[in-house]
Order: C-alpha cells, then structure tokens, then sequence
C-alpha cells in the first residue's frame, strides 16, 4: 500500500497522531505503510472480539438464568473495554478507514 503524509492527512489524522505513528516506526523500525496496516489489523481484531462477546451475550440472555446474564454481561462488558483500550482506538480507526479505503 502506497501511504504518505499528505493522504493521511487528508484522510484525517491530526499532525500530532501522525507524529505519534512516525515516533513508533524510528523507534521500532518499519514503514509508515507497515504501521497504519498494523494498526487496522488491530482495529479489525477488536471488532472481531466485540462480535464474539455480543453473540456470547445473546446466548446468555436467550439461554441462562437472570444471575447468570448480569454476570456474564459485566464481565464481556469489561473485557471488551479492556480489548479496546490497549491499542490506541482512535488511531487504529482512522488507519482501519483509511486502509478500507485505499486498499490496491
């Protein structure tokens, strides 16, 4: 994928989130392109474990008790918060749309 500053920008990532994903590939080594297809990877994983706990959810409310669904509930609720904010959300979606978009 053929990714430089201007259409990240134009797609729109703020100059700082931009700064933040150029820091992460001097640091770690890479491409830019190799850091946005990371992030939307990232992105794709917590859809994906979101889907897996909401159809979790919905097997516990059509097939369990009313404890059972309340902590079933509270303890998909965290996990998907927690799945959700160990990447950095925001700059995954905008990477995720971004690479949706531009795909080659």
């Amino acid at each position: 994928m053929n990714v430089n500053e201007e259409k990240l920008l134009k797609s729109g990532f703020t100059n700082a989130e931009l700064q933040k994903i150029k820091n992460n590939v001097e640091s770690y080594g890479g491409t830019l392109g190799e850091a946005i297809q990371d992030l939307a990877n990232k992105f794709r994983v917590v859809l994906w474990i979101t889907s897996a706990c909401l159809m979790v959810f919905i097997f516990l409310v059509l097939f369990s008790s009313k404890q059972t669904v309340v902590g079933g509930g509270l303890s998909l609720l965290i996990a998907v918060v927690i799945v959700t904010f160990i990447q950095p959300p925001v700059l995954s979606y905008k990477s995720w749309r971004y690479w949706r978009g531009n795909i080659n």
